[in-house]
């Protein structure tokens, strides 16, 4: 049997009009056929560049018309270009740089993430006003789009910087023109960026408003509204300045909607009832690694830059706090942790710090403790060794409960469960404060056998107290097991 050779379907020759009414079609069809139709054609369209890229006379009565013809001849310009390597229409509709604006907001808004964190807020911010107001005085749908986008990101950079309540205007404005464009993502980003702004301005009432819209148009496009009802059950309670939540299996659950043990792993994370702004949270990044090198007075700095743009936040609080005791400035550092505790009650271990630079003022825990237990807080020993020096300093400052807790916990982890219960008694009956005593208490129940006595009493002790919110929230799943 003889087989012919596929031959290959001759391409016709349209008119302009033809190929114009072609384009329009196929820029509403699939990615493949529009990616195969340009393919075919692309000859054709370079040869009449010049002729696509006008207007029709016959649609320039009508912006309708005229926005569906942009619209199309962009999304093949685009298509012939990416995947035809044949740039010629949309080199023709864009120009260069130097000529088009909407390329120079694009290389403006790729360069964006890099420049906010090399802090260049001050001077991003007078771009992103220059940037609107050429945005306002040109035509056509494009520019209305980036108009939009330009709202956007000077309402995030606003926000970020530290000038919350101007940030409302812009957000309010960038809102405003999804609604009317029916851009339904958009309306979802700024009613978001809308709600951070007015928890962060500590206005509930707006705050709930703005939440109830996103529950209703999340409603309305069949999301899931389990999380902002229950974000909007909290702004109508009273959000708690801090409050620890839990994780598991990629999703968030407070801390009461939790009502078994599940298999997987179980995470806890603060929430506080503000958002970190990025400028200071950049700032609090750039002072952690001065001080992992050792230099703590620059590290201060930083720390304070980083409290006068986010005065809410108590991370570049909490850090100067720790640096004031490595440097030995105990009382100082004290009122530092004092004000965390203040700003987000039970922030990570405020609490017991507090105590341990009061401590260290008086005298009655020496430097000596304090760099041992420095040491072994840090994490960076191997097991072993943490296990010789956590013995060590137990043996050498019985008195000092912070050393049994840590011990116990090593011991624990390396299948030692008898002499860590020993380590977390011995502790119990020296610790000085709730924030150590709840860890203590934590530990000790959950390494007693489920079946023990005394668990529930351990546990009831531990959330009865003003301690530490992590171990409190491991308490409540120890004591569902």
């Amino acid at each position: 049997m003889t087989f012919w050779p596929f031959r290959k379907k001759q391409v016709e020759t349209l008119s302009l009009d033809e190929l114009r009414a072609r384009l329009i079609t196929v820029a509403s069809e699939s990615k493949r056929r529009r990616q195969k139709w340009c393919q075919l054609y692309k000859d054709q369209v370079v040869a009449n560049v010049d002729a696509l890229c006008k207007i029709p006379e016959e649609l320039a009565s009508d912006p309708a018309s005229i926005n569906n013809y942009v619209q199309a001849i962009g999304e093949v310009a685009q298509c012939l270009a990416t995947h035809c390597q044949t740039p010629e229409l949309w080199e023709k509709l864009c120009g260069t740089s130097e000529d088009n604006p909407i390329l120079q907001w694009n290389q403006w808004l790729d360069q964006l993430p890099e420049r906010m964190e090399r802090l260049e807020y001050d001077e991003l911010i007078t771009e992103a006003k220059s940037n609107l107001e050429r945005a306002k005085s040109l035509g056509g749908p494009a520019a209305r789009q980036y108009e939009t986008f330009m709202l956007g990101r000077l309402g995030e950079l606003l926000f970020h910087s530290g000038k919350v309540l101007e940030a409302v205007e812009p957000f309010e404005a960038a809102l405003a023109r999804c609604i009317n464009s029916d851009d339904i993502e958009g309306e979802l980003t700024y009613l978001n960026f809308l709600l951070e702004a007015h928890r962060y301005l500590g206005d509930s009432k707006q705050a709930v408003s703005t939440a109830e819209k996103l529950l209703k148009l999340q409603s309305q496009l069949g999301h899931d509204t389990n999380e902002i009802e229950k974000r909007i059950q909290l702004l109508q309670e009273g959000e708690p300045l801090c409050r620890i939540v839990c994780v598991h299996g990629g999703k968030t659950y407070e801390m009461d909607e939790i009502t078994g043990i599940e298999e997987g792993r179980f995470g806890f994370q603060f929430v506080r009832n503000r958002m970190a702004l990025q400028m200071a949270s950049t700032i609090v990044q750039q002072g952690n690694e001065l001080a992992t090198n050792g230099q703590l007075a620059d590290a201060l700095e930083k720390y304070q830059q980083a409290s006068e743009v986010d005065p809410y936040n108590p991370d570049p609080l909490y850090q100067s706090g720790v640096c004031l005791l490595e440097l030995g400035a105990f009382a100082q550092a004290k009122n530092t942790f004092a004000e965390v505790e203040q700003l987000a009650p039970g922030w990570f271990r405020c609490r017991s710090d507090i105590w341990l630079a009061e401590a260290l003022d008086k005298g009655t825990v020496t430097v000596e403790e304090f760099q041992l237990l420095r040491a072994l807080d840090d994490g960076g020993l191997n097991p072993n060794e943490a296990l010789a020096i956590a013995k060590k300093a137990a043996d050498t400052y019985p008195g000092f409960a912070a050393f049994h807790l840590i011990l116990g916990d090593l011991l624990s982890r390396s299948g030692n469960t008898n002499d860590a219960i020993d380590c977390y008694r011995a502790g119990l009956k020296l610790t000085p404060e709730p924030d150590l005593e709840s860890r203590l208490l934590c530990s000790l129940a959950g390494a007693l056998p489920k079946d023990a006595p005394e668990r529930s009493a351990l546990i009831e002790r531990a959330l009865s107290l003003k301690g530490n919110l992590t171990a409190q929230a491991t308490a409540r799943l120890i004591g569902l097991q």
